[in-house]
């Protein structure tokens, strides 16, 4: 499933329990950017947690670690990218 359409799945449901109210554009517009900005904030976070993981492991090589590092901060940086793009 690609991040759009997760956001996208996520806004209809959020949508869906909402049900009982007329949402405008504006905060349908609203609800998807919340929804961007929590995946970013994940994103982040996940990436921050295995590259610690990955240099822990690696230890002695440590070379290693630091090219698992800059691949796994590229593709986040990409990913992020591509989030803000969707704003």
């Amino acid at each position: 499933m690609s991040v759009k359409s997760s956001i996208d799945d996520t806004t209809e449901s959020i949508m869906s329990a909402l049900s009982s109210h007329d949402l405008s554009d504006a905060e349908r517009e609203k609800i998807t950017e919340i929804v961007s900005q929590l995946l970013v904030k994940t994103v982040k976070k996940t990436t921050k947690n295995h590259v610690k993981t990955a240099t822990n492991c690696c230890g002695p090589e440590l070379d290693l670690a630091h090219q698992i590092q800059e691949e796994m901060i590229s593709k986040r940086d990409m990913l992020i990218s591509n989030l803000k793009a969707m704003r």
